[in-house]
């Protein structure tokens, strides 16, 4: 009765809840790799990164050019200066800044687990306090993602590395709050951009309450949250910042506002509503609301949101990026006539290649003969000029620009040769032009000022663009990041000519009218953001709208204007009720009013009150830009670059200890460690835990490398698996009530690498060695013929099976370019196809094949799924590895054991429990999704906080061995045989605030005297 070597099914196996995290670590892994989907961050390139140590910071970056390097330190001192002094407070440590050359660069970083999108200015991540970014287009993003960031990191340092017994929670501060505070002191109470959102909110009575801004998504946490600080700091002073962030920190948003502020969150949102209101509502008197044009493309054409409007020359097509998808912004060509969409250029699900359209800043541009048109994407780490034919809707060219990595803002010359565009090399920003025959590529500009949106004069001569160039006659000392507009003659050596216009304010998005006569341009000099025309000869300014919102894009530089150059129709995006819509309209449609080039009111721009009441600290700082400590030359010091490989996290899941006269002492707890080095190449994680007694330890060590393209890694493992069962035992006159525990100990080497082509493809191969072994403990209860207790003994070590050994590879390929809506993907596809080689104890082969697709037609989701699971070879019916089982969460729903069971009295007899089982199963599944509650882009049900999706399902599937079939024939009653099992029914999927999702739902297995009985059931996986 002791000789279990044959036992080794055993019941009640579990695993160590001390070392889950071990495995979601090992997501990066091969084995969880093995089952897994999801995006890869590629790393294109190698950085070789240097550091610069300031007095406060270490800045890691591979900068060939010193005068960016010392443009950088300049700036992040000049931040912690003002942040310190606004908000009383240090970091003690020099803070680590990472800082990239361009944004596809930036994109991928491996300081920042998480995928990074285009519309990503700066990251800045808790571990390590590190800030993460690119140099931007223009000198005044850079300054203020930097100055953003860097809120953040005082922050950072707030609630996790002062000494204090304060009891800070990141749970207790609202993104509106958080976001909004860098925004304040980054920006300062004047911003025509918030602004902008404010008065849309007054005018169409959605200003919000913070409980709305705090339980709801649809409140732009930067814009409200802006403007929430613009509003303290100026009625309360900036004085108030650090402490309402430190109780805010401790208590809620509620309570410390009431503990600083000292009134109560439901009077601070209607002092703060009212405030807003008188004051917008006697600015808005003076506008109009009547739109000029045509309304072009809105939501009943186009999505919500409808930017960067692009007029082909003859005037008959517009191309625009829009959310029409809902999931992702594409690139689609509409009719001017009507807005009818003709046909979509780009699709986020079907271009594999492409890591990222650049729609934010970038319009597009169109040819000569309106047939090609030329936009800008992100692939394989540089951003490169993507051309698509009208007449096939597909790319016909790829540019990449020679030497220059980060492009934007392409603009075709009119006689087709030339392509002029912003530039980033190294980290400066300059115009080059691209001849599309020679492949040649010329510099047009060449200092240290930013140069944007360039556009071509209709003859091809001039070249109009944006600049932070100071014009001319200006002697204002200090530096202006405020964008100007000015003109190059590639008539006259590309001489470059900046505009005397609106001084102080930010013009933008140049365009020539047809006959190149004038120049049409956005710009906030009035405090709201209308359309302007500047004429060549005269240098007369008129105003063209005088609308109470503005012509805007996504950001306050984003591109929204454009010019037929053949017809004259100009488009243009409009703000308004939180959608961008695109009008068409002709010169004659506007009412335009002459406007002085010399005055500049941003009264409108600023945010209330107007008059500010308490001390100012803030807007003082930001008014005198190069203001801050000045340090002696050897404090800016060249260090070489060390690693830092250090221990950035350390946690634990408790300790016990118990002790019992029967099973003696036990105890339980475990410690969970996170290493890394300062770029994130190198992580370590390390976890040990214990469970029980001395022999249930387990501890696990992961090593993985991100420095190279290929990623790899390795792991080293003892983790005990711990089995209980019973057995009765009749010894003379006791009966021993017999528990055995056996432990399963399985120590493990094992590596893996992973090569990915895209964010959407990648290979993966890995392999490991392993050894298992057993110890089998008896615990014997001895009672008397008349049930009372006689004893115990303990047998300990007893005879056990014989350890083995065993060893596997893998190859995977794997593609995953979905998008994920309530509670699964909704769009786009996933796919995994594998192959595993077992050795030692088990010969076999395992091969995977998993294939789901996912056509969005909102508001529902069409699924679909194959899969084939199977093993091969000499021993791939064996009992040492679980068998597949159809009945497992996420495969056929309904036949779970527990339901199986339940159903026994309805099935048939020829249908068992093993004809679920096997060593190969193949399976399909069906599923019309629909988002039930959630945003209302999305769901059904308008809901800020409580996200579920209903799916109808149908599940078919079969399961068989070597020495079984599967067959459709519902006659065969043959032994071998296995029939598929089918299954439909209705679930709904709960999304408990990203935590986890569960998914109660309601089957009629067919096995089941049809579908004439359901049977309930309850998942806690995703979607599939």
């Amino acid at each position: 009765m002791r000789n279990l070597r044959n036992i080794i099914s055993v019941a009640g196996k579990r695993i160590y809840p001390a070392l889950f995290l071990v495995f979601v670590f090992l997501l990066c892994g091969s084995d969880i790799f093995a089952q897994g989907f999801g995006r890869t961050k590629p790393g294109y390139k190698t950085f070789d990164f240097k550091v610069y140590r300031t007095p406060n910071f270490e800045i890691y970056h591979y900068f060939e050019n010193d005068s960016v390097k010392n443009e950088i330190a300049r700036m992040s001192e000049k931040w912690y200066y003002r942040h310190a002094r606004a908000l009383g407070d240090t970091i003690k440590e020099l803070n680590p800044l990472i800082i990239y050359e361009n944004h596809p660069d930036f994109q991928q970083t491996t300081a920042v687990s998480s995928l990074i999108g285009v519309g990503t200015g700066g990251v800045t991540e808790s571990l390590k306090n590190r800030v993460v970014m690119p140099i931007l287009e223009t000198r005044g993003q850079t300054d203020h993602v930097l100055g953003h960031e860097l809120v953040h990191a005082f922050q950072f340092n707030q609630l996790m590395r002062q000494d204090t017994l304060n009891s800070y929670s990141f749970r207790n501060l609202p993104l509106w709050f958080v976001e909004g505070m860098a925004e304040y002191m980054s920006i300062g109470s004047v911003d025509a951009n918030t602004a902008m959102w404010m008065r849309d909110a007054i005018i169409n009575d959605d200003f919000p309450t913070l409980r709305d801004m705090t339980t709801s998504h649809e409140y732009f946490p930067y814009r409200f949250g802006h403007a929430f600080w613009a509003f303290v700091g100026r009625t309360w002073g900036d004085s108030v910042i650090m402490p309402l962030f430190q109780e805010t920190a401790k208590f809620g948003y509620e309570m410390g506002i009431e503990r600083v502020l000292e009134m109560t969150a439901s009077t601070f949102s209607d002092v703060w509503k009212s405030s807003y209101t008188t004051h917008y509502e006697e600015l808005l008197q003076n506008t109009s609301s009547e739109m000029s044009g045509n309304k072009l493309i809105f939501e009943e054409t186009g999505g919500s949101m409808n930017v960067s409007p692009s007029v082909s020359p003859n005037g008959e097509y517009v191309a625009f990026f829009s959310e029409k998808n809902v999931f992702t912004l594409d690139l689609f060509i509409a009719d001017t006539k009507d807005g009818e969409i003709v046909t979509s250029l780009t699709s986020s699900t079907r271009d594999t290649d492409i890591d990222g359209y650049n729609f934010l800043e970038s319009m597009g541009t169109w040819s000569p003969d309106s047939r090609y048109f030329a936009y800008v994407a992100v692939q394989k780490g540089k951003s490169n000029i993507l051309i698509s034919d009208m007449n096939r809707p597909r790319r016909t060219r790829e540019i990449e620009i020679p030497g220059v990595p980060f492009v934007n803002n392409p603009s075709w010359s009119p006689d087709g040769r030339y392509l002029v565009l912003t530039g980033l090399v190294g980290g400066i920003n300059n115009l080059y032009l691209y001849d599309m025959e020679s492949k040649e590529v010329t510099r047009l500009t060449n200092d240290k000022y930013s140069y944007v949106h360039p556009s071509w004069s209709p003859d091809g001569r001039y070249i109009a663009f944006a600049t932070d160039k100071k014009q001319p006659g200006d002697k204002t000392e200090g530096t202006s990041y405020k964008l100007n507009l000015g003109i190059i003659d590639t008539h006259h050596n590309n001489e470059v000519t900046v505009l005397p216009v609106f001084k102080g304010a930010d013009n933008i998005n140049p365009v020539f009218s047809a006959d190149g006569k004038s120049i049409y341009f956005l710009s906030n000099s009035d405090g709201f953001r209308n359309l302007y025309r500047y004429d060549k000869e005269t240098r007369e300014v008129f105003r063209a709208t005088n609308y109470p919102t503005g012509i805007s894009g996504i950001t306050a530089l984003s591109p929204a204007i454009s010019v037929a150059r053949e017809t004259g129709m100009l488009t243009y995006s409009y703000y308004m009720a939180g959608n961008h819509t695109i009008y068409s309209a002709m010169p004659e449609d506007f009412n335009e009013e002459p406007a002085d080039p010399g005055t500049v009111d941003m009264l409108a721009a600023t945010l209330p009150p107007f008059q500010r009441i308490a001390g100012n600290i803030v807007d003082n700082s930001l008014a005198d830009n190069d203001r801050f400590s000045h340090f002696p030359a050897d404090s800016f010091q060249i260090q070489p670059f060390m690693p830092n490989f250090r221990l950035d996290y350390i946690g634990n899941t408790g300790v016990g200890i118990g002790v019992s006269s029967h099973y003696g002492t036990g105890m339980s707890g475990g410690v969970n460690m996170l290493f890394s080095d300062i770029l994130g190449d190198q992580t370590l994680f390390a976890a040990v835990a214990v469970n029980g007694e001395i022999y249930d330890f387990a501890a696990m060590g992961t090593y993985l490398n991100q420095k190279r393209r290929i990623k790899w890694g390795g792991s080293l493992s003892h983790i005990p698996f711990r089995s209980y069962f019973m057995q009765v035992e009749q010894e003379g006159d006791l009966t021993n009530f017999a528990l055995y525990n056996l432990r399963i100990f399985q120590d493990q080497l094992g590596g893996f690498a992973y090569y990915p082509f895209s964010m959407s493809r990648r290979i993966e191969v890995g392999g490991s060695v392993s050894r298992y072994y057993y110890r089998l403990d008896v615990y014997n209860n001895y009672y008397d013929n008349r049930g009372f207790y006689a004893g115990q003994s303990i047998d300990r070590n007893v005879d056990s099976p014989d350890g083995f050994n065993l060893a596997r590879v893998n190859l995977a390929y794997v593609g995953d370019n979905s998008y994920f809506g309530m509670a699964s993907p909704m769009r786009g596809y996933r796919y995994r196809l594998q192959g595993d080689k077992y050795f030692g104890r088990l010969e076999f082969y395992q091969l995977l094949a998993d294939y789901r697709q996912y056509y969005f037609q909102n508001p529902f989701s069409f699924a679909f799924r194959v899969l084939h699971h199977g093993r091969y070879g000499p021993t791939s019916d064996n009992n040492l590895m679980y068998p597949m089982y159809l009945g497992y969460p996420g495969y056929i729903r309904g036949y779970s054991s527990r339901q199986f069971y339940e159903m026994r009295s309805h099935q048939d007899t020829n249908f068992s429990i093993n004809d679920l089982i096997g060593t190969r199963m193949a399976m399909t599944n069906f599923e019309i999704r629909m988002p039930f509650t959630g945003p209302e882009q999305l769901a059904v049900i308008r809901s800020g906080i409580f996200f579920t999706e209903l799916a109808l399902f149908f599940d078919a599937g079969v399961a068989w061995t070597t020495e079984t079939r599967p067959t459709f024939d519902i006659n065969d009653f043959s032994p071998d045989r296995r029939f598929p099992v089918f299954s439909t029914g209705l679930s709904l999927r709960v999304n408990l605030f990203g935590a986890m999702i569960i998914e109660p739902y309601y089957a009629f297995p067919f096995q089941r005297d049809g579908i004439s009985g359901g049977i309930l059931g309850l998942n806690f996986i995703p979607g599939w």
